[in-house]
């Protein structure tokens, strides 16, 4: 049966900061893919669209997109775009509306709807707002089927880290194209598990690495360069042309995006697109943003010295996130100088540039420079991300550069 998906934003978007700040929902990586990565992969066959907040919506067309999308008709599936998409939901949805394709369908998870499926839309239906909860009033959806399914989702960036674990295991199905290492690929590899390890044809790996996929996956992706004496521990992902220095350890649960290059010890940590954790530190339990720089020696505390629950300052709010461990949660094209310390639960903005001899506040804003009470200046803030982009032969699109104005000029 043909229908088009929708991933709408929730009200709650905020509560991501700081990724929420230059990205939309489904932007957010869980596992080896971003969230809206998994709907490409598990409907390849069905048109998938976009509906959130304007400016992060036009910044995300501008640089994934290859033009504007118009609103869907027909069959359509609107889902909060915070799902965990997994195998065992597509196959609940896809039997669900299979079965009566004409029927109008709420799929919910603990009582709350997260999927709305509304058959033989001729003419578009306008929400009360640009949000998932706007869709609640559809009229089709008065009499609508509901069936409750097991579902999880990122209401803050933390929740991520924890179903890190679940997703790459659950995502590893969807690398069926790479290769399991079914002995090593070079003498002097040592190989724990080769069938638990998927790597594309082009991957480097050097004598001297280990790879121990025994408790879940490891994958590799394309042009991945794995230097020598490296320890990869499954379920682990590394994205395309990122490069594992020498030496390096990463742990378990840990998910790296595309053109990175990490080293020192990593665990139990979420590393976006063109980000580097190149040098000796430890990084735990983190969740970083793209095209962050962690100077040499950066380490985080992840773990409180009471063992008790981390609690964070969000939008002036203390949050008790329920967890033991939670290190770093960074945003986008944020900078620590060498020997910075990360105190648990820290939550550092975009654009900062941090350093200094203590340890830094648990709050570290957005546009800053050393501490919290000196302002990056935007322009010298744009020059410097361009510069940087440069390097790795990308340049920001206007609509880009437009919210990262917007966003300082909201806080300045």
């Amino acid at each position: 049966m043909s229908f088009s998906i929708l991933l709408a934003e929730p009200e709650s978007v905020a509560n991501l900061y700081p990724f929420s700040l230059l990205h939309c929902a489904w932007e957010v990586r869980c596992g080896a893919l971003r969230l809206f990565e998994k709907f490409e992969k598990r409907f390849p066959e069905n048109p998938l669209y976009f509906i959130g907040r304007g400016a992060h919506l036009q910044s995300f067309i501008s640089r994934t997109l290859p033009e504007t999308q118009e609103y869907p008709i027909g069959n359509i599936l609107v889902v909060n775009a915070t799902l965990i998409l997994t195998s065992g939901i597509v196959r609940i949805i896809e039997s669900k509306i299979q079965s009566k394709p004409d029927i109008p369908k709420v799929f919910t998870a603990n009582d709350a709807p997260f999927a709305y499926y509304v058959p033989l839309s001729e003419i578009p239906f306008q929400p009360r707002s640009c949000f998932f909860e706007g869709f609640e009033q559809h009229p089709l959806l008065a009499h609508a089927k509901s069936y409750e399914v097991e579902a999880h989702f990122i209401s803050y960036l933390w929740d991520a880290i924890e179903h890190n674990s679940m997703a790459i295991q659950d995502d590893a199905q969807l690398f069926s194209d790479y290769e399991p290492l079914q002995s090593s690929p070079q003498a002097g590899v040592y190989v724990e598990n080769p069938d638990g390890v998927l790597a594309a044809e082009n991957s480097s790996i050097s004598p001297g690495v280990v790879l121990d996929a025994t408790e879940g996956p490891i994958i590799l992706g394309k042009n991945v360069r794995i230097m020598a004496q490296a320890t990869i521990v499954g379920p682990c992902y590394v994205g395309d042309n990122t490069v594992v220095k020498i030496g390096a350890k990463v742990y378990a649960n840990s998910s790296i995006g595309p053109w990175c290059k990490v080293g020192g010890e990593i665990e139990n940590s979420i590393i976006h697109a063109y980000s580097n954790k190149q040098h000796d530190g430890y990084l735990g339990h983190s969740y970083i943003g793209e095209w962050v720089n962690l100077g040499a020696d950066t380490n985080t505390s992840d773990l409180k010295n009471t063992y008790g629950n981390i609690s964070v300052q969000l939008y002036g709010n203390k949050i008790d996130t329920g967890l033991m461990f939670l290190g770093l949660l960074c945003g986008d094209h944020t900078k620590s100088g060498i020997n910075t310390m990360f105190t648990t639960g820290t939550i550092a903005g975009i654009f900062a540039n941090i350093f200094g001899t203590d340890f830094r506040p648990s709050e570290i804003g957005s546009f800053i420079w050393g501490d919290n009470s000196t302002t990056y200046r935007e322009e010298k803030a744009i020059e410097v991300a361009k510069t940087v982009m440069k390097r790795r032969s990308c340049t920001p699109t206007d609509e880009e550069i437009e919210l990262w104005k917007t966003v300082y000029r909201s806080i300045s």
